[in-house]
């Protein structure tokens, strides 16, 4: 019997899941009106049934006291006649019945209903039901019955007539409070529907793209005017959708990117192979197509190598958090490391900081490698500046790595160098995946590498929250200025 019991209690949820929102929401309502309004049909009954049963009690005490009056006088002998509709039964304390107006379906009860005590009763006859009340009368020759009845004809009559207008407004209002909770809930989630159509037409029409990436702005999920749940849901679907077309514009684009600077290197490639393979006889030539060859596939190895790193930063979703005291002791390593690298150039690297750094509780939203990284990156793209071909020469060259505290919610990182700066309008584009300055720029002084370097200080530096700008200084050099928000430090 149990495990019969057990798939047909399962399948009432399932058939419950299976229903749209709006009808689920219709049924609760309906169940609930539907509980409080047989409630209150039901409380109103039995007060109207009270009521009309207290009436009719009321109404056979007042038929017995006139005759109740008249056995306590000692006028038994010559008792008033009942009046008319009036069921009155009077037996001496002999048990003889001296007076009786009771219908004849009533009479062979009599004895039995005297004696049944003072509690009202209700009598049940193939004729009619009615509701009986006996009193006992102490009187000098004994105790007397006095017994009243009423038919209840009009009474159940009545009652049975409001218990149908109950029933009727009952189920009339039910299903009125029905309908309106389904037209409410239609309502209510009108805006879901809507939203729904909108995503369904994003999805057939594939525009999942980059936003403003067309003559017409792509659509997004439509925001009701009101402020509720519904508007917010929108607006968090909305900036999800933004993300995913901004994800997927920045894969279109790294693919793009990707393609166009590894055709040129692997087309190289290819050429110094057929090289190779042409120099085959002569040492000399095939030594020197094969290194070539090295150079171009390191070139390659770092580009590829950039790209993946690059990813990588932007994929992340663990945010890191570091002391800004620790900031300063990164410094001071990279600087190290930068002077190391530099070796017999005769770059000078030099460190500094200001503000009250040491005695800072903030944290910063980087880790000491990244914060690291971006150091290192900009001080090899200085130093890269001062010692390429077609730089000045001169006898005092450096880069200065400057970490400041301007305010307590910001802190301030600055590489400096007095190389030849960049041309003004490469500026806006410097943070750009593999942007590099043309031929004639670089003979500035500028190296021309992969161009992923910066483009890595940018999203190390917006995972944190932060910016980067690029200023060219006077009269010569370039400034990069990376600022990082400062959070308080938590325990």
């Amino acid at each position: 019997m149990t495990e019969a019991a057990g798939p047909v209690m399962r399948k009432g949820p399932r058939l419950l899941r299976r229903l749209s929102i709006r009808a689920r929401l219709t049924a609760g309502a309906l169940i609930i009106a539907g509980v409080f309004f047989a409630g209150t049909a039901f409380a109103v009954h039995q007060q109207v049934e009270a009521t009309l049963t207290n009436s009719s009690i009321l109404l056979l005490q007042n038929d017995s006291s006139l005759f109740e009056e008249q056995i306590v006088d000692g006028k038994d002998a010559d008792l008033d006649r009942p009046g008319q509709g009036q069921l009155v039964a009077v037996i001496d304390p002999a048990g003889t019945v001296r007076l009786s107006t009771f219908p004849a379906e009533l009479e062979p009860m009599l004895s039995s209903l005297a004696a049944a005590g003072t509690a009202p009763q209700n009598v049940h006859t193939t004729a009619a039901d009615y509701l009986v009340l006996a009193h006992t009368v102490s009187a000098p020759d004994g105790q007397w019955q006095v017994v009243a009845a009423r038919n209840e004809g009009a009474s159940r009559l009545s009652l049975d007539s409001l218990t149908r207008a109950l029933t009727i407004g009952l189920v009339v209002l039910t299903l009125l409070f029905g309908l309106g909770s389904w037209v409410l809930a239609s309502a209510a989630l009108r805006p879901v529907s809507a939203m729904r159509r909108t995503a369904e037409q994003l999805r057939a029409a594939d525009r999942l793209a980059p936003v403003g990436s067309g003559p017409h702005k792509p659509e997004l999920l439509p925001v009701g005017p009101a402020h509720d749940e519904l508007s917010e849901l929108a607006t968090t679907l909305n900036a999800l959708i933004e993300q995913l077309r901004a994800s997927a514009d920045r894969e279109k684009q790294l693919v793009s990117d990707a393609s166009h600077e590894l055709r040129t290197p692997l087309a190289i490639l290819q050429a110094q192979l057929e090289l190779a393979h042409l120099s085959a006889g002569d040492p000399d030539a095939l030594l020197s197509e094969i290194e070539s060859a090295e150079l171009t596939v390191k070139r390659l190895s770092q580009l590829a190598a950039g790209l993946l790193e690059l990813t990588h930063i932007e994929a992340a979703q663990q945010q890191d958090s570091t002391p800004v005291t620790e900031m300063a002791d990164e410094i001071v390593e990279a600087v190290a490391r930068a002077s190391l690298l530099s070796g017999d150039s005769g770059v000078a690297v030099t460190s500094s900081t200001a503000g009250n750094i040491v005695g800072t509780m903030g944290r910063v939203g980087l880790s000491p490698h990244n914060f690291g990284r971006v150091i290192d990156n900009l001080v090899s793209n200085a130093v890269a500046a001062l010692t390429c071909p077609g730089a000045e020469q001169s006898s005092e060259r450096s880069v200065e790595v400057l970490l400041t505290l301007p305010t307590a919610a910001r802190l301030r990182l600055e590489v400096r160098d007095d190389g030849p700066g960049m041309a003004s309008e490469f500026v806006p584009l410097a943070l750009d995946r593999f942007a590099r300055e043309d031929t004639s720029r670089a003979a500035r002084g500028r190296s021309s590498g992969a161009g992923l370097g910066l483009s890595i200080v940018a999203a190390l530096v917006s995972s944190a929250g932060g910016t980067v700008s690029i200023t060219n200084r006077r009269p010569r050099g370039l400034s990069v200025v990376v600022d990082l928000p400062v959070t308080e430090e938590t325990s």
